[in-house]
């Protein structure tokens, strides 16, 4: 950020205080005037009689000079515009505004100053009880303007008032008499008397606009402390929910290059950089290669396509675990093709190690168009990023081999599987020669087992090859409500197989959403299914499908079957995982359904939740996000 932009815009967000209060003091002067009349006929009223003629010429000019003031504050630019501007930054302003901000509040203190001058000579002069009212003036001016205005109106005030002693002393201008003589004062005060009362007047005001300034001053820095505060914490909450975006979509992430586009994509406009790049290393720890790349051209990525560790300083230093910010790269004669990076337009760079434990994964880096652009916060803030990367990538990697590790064992079960359960039938069908009872009821039960494992395996295949195929270009517009009817028939048979009552709610204008049908059809299978499995004889099986709020559609799955632990909710979506009650109530169940529900829901970008009560049914809640 530019030194010089930021500390205008600090000035002109003090400047703001002094706009603000510039048509307060239009509006106080008319109640002012106002007072002054009433007073004045109260006076009369009371029997204080009191010179009508200064008090005329002294009110009537504030209300004149109010009015202009008003008609310019309203009607003359730049002062019209700040109507308009009220819910607007102060920076929109330029200094000749500032400036002229700035005159008109000089302007408006010299008119006050000098009515009030000659309220004062009009009322008694040093012992006027309205010299008092001096010490507002400089107050004011102190919380309005900078300190040497403070004190050039407090010295000013005590010229213009040691002045008017001597021209009195000295008989050039005519004493008017004391305002309330008889009651503020029993005696006739002499010179020495007169010239105590002054100065202490002029001490009080002077100490006065000390004291004003002085604090103002505190306050002010108080206020650029906050100010400068506020401003780290709004950089640093923009960078913390964009980090947060960039890890939430990194973690739906199925393939390692999307992954890593999305990282340096999302790095680069964090950072507010040129160009970022990942780098990873091989497993012989010789070479790197780019791996993704953002903001740099094709010919320098494709230039450097692997890159010899032993012949590239910087890329060693990184690899054995330092930090690497460089403010200018023609500082530095380290690099392995520095004609190439300056050719590229990068002027400062940042390179962290991509590392999980003690691991170096790889290279991450970030290239600016400016020298000396990356300070200490930078650097750590991208360490984090890069932190965050390496986990990503790290878990991603652990994620598709065990879906390779997953599809293999499946792929190696189901052949033997099949053979066996081909052979049971040949057995329980009498090929072989006749069964008896105790025989028959054996080979069913190890039919039973073995569909059991059927249907793991079955599971096992499905998710990993969803993990293993996350290309999204098959995805289309479909409707849930068509996907849903054409199942309908075979939960209904499902249903009145176990004596349940299964109802279907569905609406049927609801928008197309971005999926396929046979993750639809995975979806729905897995959650009713569940509730028909998991609800007893003459339970309850309710199935709705409707438009939510927010531009969502909403899935409800309700049974009044055994429901679920509130133990068990954490564990719900984790593979293999069936509560203690499923458990008891059937053998049957894989520990894969919910799993797969989550994937698909997670792929669209959609949520489940879950509300249950132990024995009297469970309800599972899915929302669609419609684009």
């Amino acid at each position: 950020m530019q030194p010089g932009y930021e500390l205008v815009k600090e000035q002109l967000f003090f400047r703001k205080e002094l706009i603000e209060r510039l048509p307060w003091l239009i509006r106080l002067r008319w109640i002012i005037v106002a007072a002054g009349f009433a007073g004045y006929g109260a006076l009369c009223l009371f029997g204080q009689n009191l010179p009508p003629f200064p008090i005329a010429i002294v009110f009537s000019a504030i209300l004149l000079y109010n009015l202009l003031f008003h008609l310019v504050w309203k009607y003359i630019p730049p002062f019209k515009l700040q109507s308009v501007r009220q819910s607007d930054d102060a920076p929109r302003l330029c200094d000749r505004e500032i400036r002229a901000f700035t005159l008109f509040a000089h302007t408006q203190i010299s008119a006050d100053l000098l009515a009030l001058c000659a309220a004062v000579y009009y009322s008694g002069g040093i012992y006027s009880p309205l010299v008092h009212f001096f010490i507002f003036h400089i107050i004011l001016t102190g919380i309005l303007l900078p300190p040497v205005s403070c004190y050039l109106y407090g010295i000013l005030v005590f010229l213009v008032m040691g002045g008017l002693l001597l021209f009195q002393q000295w008989s050039l201008v005519p004493i008017y008499p004391i305002w309330f003589q008889d009651a503020l004062f029993s005696n006739k005060s002499g010179l020495n008397e007169i010239i105590i009362r002054y100065l202490t007047l002029m001490t009080v005001i002077l100490v006065t606009a000390f004291l004003v300034t002085t604090i103002k001053l505190s306050l002010r820095t108080k206020g650029r402390e906050l100010l400068h505060l506020s401003k780290a914490l709004d950089e640093s909450n923009t960078k913390l929910t964009a980090l947060y975006e960039m890890v939430r979509e990194m973690g739906l992430c199925s393939e390692q290059k999307a992954l890593m586009d999305s990282a340096t994509r999302h790095a680069a406009g964090i950072m507010g950089v040129k160009a970022c790049s990942i780098k990873l290393i091989d497993e012989q720890q010789k070479t790197l290669r780019f791996a993704s790349a953002y903001g740099l051209s094709e010919d320098y990525t494709k230039s450097k396509d692997c890159i010899d560790i032993t012949k590239s300083p910087i890329n060693r230093k990184i690899i054995e675990g330092s930090v690497s910010a460089i403010g200018n790269i023609e500082e530095r004669d380290y690099f392995q093709y520095p004609e190439d990076i300056r050719k590229e337009g990068i002027a400062s760079m940042i390179c962290l190690p991509l590392r999980v434990d003690k691991m170096v994964l790889g290279v991450f880096c970030v290239y600016s168009k400016t020298a000396h652009y990356f300070g200490d916060s930078d650097v750590r803030f991208f360490a984090l990023m890069a932190d965050l990367t390496a986990l990503e990538i790290e878990k991603l990697n652990t994620q598709l081999n065990r879906t390779w590790f997953l599809q293999k064992v499946a792929h190696q079960l189901r052949s033997p599987l099949h053979a066996v359960v081909g052979l049971l039938k040949i057995l329980k069908n009498g090929y072989l020669g006749a069964i008896n009872a105790r025989q028959e009821e054996i080979l069913l039960r190890c039919e039973k087992r073995l569909e059991m494992s059927d249907s793991l395996v079955s599971d096992l295949l499905r998710l990993s090859i969803r993990r293993s195929s996350p290309n999204r270009d098959d995805m289309h517009q479909v409707y849930l409500q068509k996907v849903l009817r054409s199942l309908s028939g075979f939960f209904e048979a499902q249903a009145r197989e176990k004596s349940l009552y299964i109802e279907f709610q569905i609406d049927d204008t609801l928008p197309a959403v971005t999926a396929t049908e046979r993750m639809l059809d995975d979806l729905f299978s897995n959650l009713i299914s569940n509730a028909i499995k998991y609800t007893p004889p003459e339970g309850r099986v309710a199935i709705r499908l409707e438009r939510g709020e927010e531009n969502r559609i909403l899935l409800e799955v309700t049974d009044t079957g055994i429901g679920i632990p509130e133990d068990a909710f954490s564990k719900l979506f984790t593979e293999f995982f069936r509560a203690e009650n499923a458990k008891s109530y059937t053998e049957a169940g894989t520990g894969l359904g919910l799993v797969i529900v989550k994937e698909i829901l997670d792929r669209l970008k959609g949520t489940v939740s879950v509300n249950s009560i132990p024995g009297k049914g469970a309800t599972f809640t899915c929302r669609f996000h419609v684009r």
